[in-house]
């Protein structure tokens, strides 16, 4: 029994020593990832060849930062810390700092407002407000605040100034009941209202051609985008017919 426990003990014993001497062995080969983060590349370069570790630098990529002076590090593919060991010899690839961003607010003038609005996401910029004024023409960027040019931080707030086309002008629904229609299309069409549908119904004692129904009411506001729908009497029995609000051209 006493030889059995002799046995286990020295077993365990070679175990953690053998442990031991392999972690030491590793460890004095490795070293610890150094931070080169804001380190100029003389710097940076100056403490891997200390360390025995290769340095390098990233041509072909560099990064904007408002906190870290152009031409020192602004990235390094490897995290640095007592806990992230690195076998000398070991490459630490590092990309430099360009400084802070320069941002300038996009000239943005005869855009649409759906293509300002990509354009400023492209820049890293947002959309402030977005306001419309009645200019005539197409429906474009006409302004912006702050103006094109300015420069401007990450994420600013682009305000926009669309144009729009000129309203039509507004007009109170005149009272079209017991007027014919031939002399009410007349007078609508001088002031670009249009009648864009006419329905016939029959109705004792009122002469063919009398409106007897309208939409809009009179008295609501009505301009040339909205529609006018009238019923005119016809002496035919019979529901409601629908035509064309404009009679087809006669054939000879």
């Amino acid at each position: 029994m006493n030889r059995f426990l002799f046995t286990i003990l020295v077993l365990i014993a070679f175990g953690v020593s053998t442990y031991i001497s392999f972690t030491l062995f590793i460890r004095g080969r490795s070293v610890s990832t150094p931070n080169l983060i804001g380190k100029t590349a003389d710097e940076a370069k100056a403490i891997c060849t200390e360390l025995g570790i290769t340095l390098r630098v990233d041509p072909d990529h560099q990064r904007g930062s408002d906190r870290i002076a152009a031409g020192s590090v602004a990235w390094q593919n490897r995290t640095p810390g007592t806990t992230s060991l690195i076998k000398r010899g070991t490459e630490i690839t590092v990309e430099l700092s360009t400084g802070p961003l320069i941002l300038r607010v996009p000239d943005l003038d005869g855009q649409s407002a759906r293509v300002a609005m990509l354009l400023l996401g492209r820049q890293n910029l947002g959309l402030g407000n977005l306001a419309y004024v009645d200019t005539g023409g197409k429906q474009v960027v006409v302004s912006e605040d702050p103006p094109r040019d300015t420069v401007v931080p990450a994420q600013e707030k682009v305000s926009l100034l669309v144009s729009s086309p000129f309203p039509p002008p507004e007009y109170v629904m005149p009272d079209l009941i017991d007027q014919p229609l031939d002399g009410v299309r007349a007078a609508l069409d001088r002031h670009n209202l249009t009648i864009s549908t006419v329905k016939f119904e029959a109705y004792p004692g009122i002469a063919d051609g009398i409106i007897i129904r309208q939409f809009p009411l009179r008295g609501a506001s009505v301009s040339a985008r909205d529609p006018i729908t009238v019923v005119v009497s016809k002496q035919e029995e019979g529901g409601i017919i629908e035509q064309p609000a404009v009679p087809p051209t006669a054939t000879q």
